[in-house]
């Protein structure tokens, strides 16, 4: 059970009862946006700096799911582990490159700019004191300076997130998100 009420549709401003309709739609669970609705400012603008983060950046949609799969493994985010979005599937992710997430240092699922990304966010999940030097040498070699920084606000956010889900026991219990959702919730969120 949540640890944060858990608001109804009829309790919340009209623009965020229709997300939360929305999510119903999508993954057929409002857990999660539903205790955090009690803030519809702040839940509005974080969708428009993740949804734009998620779908306008330069990096790839697999490479962005790689990290989040990744970082959701540390943080054993229920939420994250069990949503699915179709684009980084067309990008050619597959279940068994997500199953190999823990070993992805010597899997051959992997090329090294996702090996790389995928240490990244395992690391910063784990302990971000460990990100050192010779870590951001290795994604030098990789990322370009503007694609670091997206890397950065992508596993910062996956990392924040997932943990505040996690504390405030606010999991969906069904999370299987269809193909249109990334596309869907950034025009709602828009």
């Amino acid at each position: 059970m949540a640890r944060i009420r858990l608001l109804e549709k009829d309790e919340m401003d009209p623009e965020m009862a229709g997300m939360v309709e929305h999510m119903a739609e999508l993954v057929g669970d409002t857990t999660a946006l539903r205790a955090i609705a009690h803030r519809p400012d702040i839940v509005k603008s974080f969708g428009a700096f993740y949804w734009p983060l998620q779908t306008e950046g330069l990096l790839s949609r697999k490479l962005v799911e790689l990290v989040r799969f990744a970082v959701a493994q540390v943080n054993q985010c229920a939420n994250c582990l069990g949503s699915r979005y179709q684009d980084s599937f067309d990008e050619g992710l597959t279940e068994e490159m997500i199953a190999a997430l823990p070993n992805a240092e010597t899997s051959p699922l992997f090329d090294e700019r996702e090996r790389a990304a995928i240490a990244f966010g395992q690391q910063m999940a784990f302990d971000h004191f460990g990100v050192d030097d010779t870590m951001f040498e290795r994604l030098h070699r990789s990322f370009s300076e503007k694609e670091l920084v997206e890397l950065c606000f992508d596993v910062s956010q996956f990392v924040g997130i997932g943990r505040m889900f996690a504390v405030l026991d606010a999991t969906n219990t069904a999370c299987q998100i269809p193909a249109v959702a990334t596309r869907a919730t950034a025009e709602a969120a828009e």
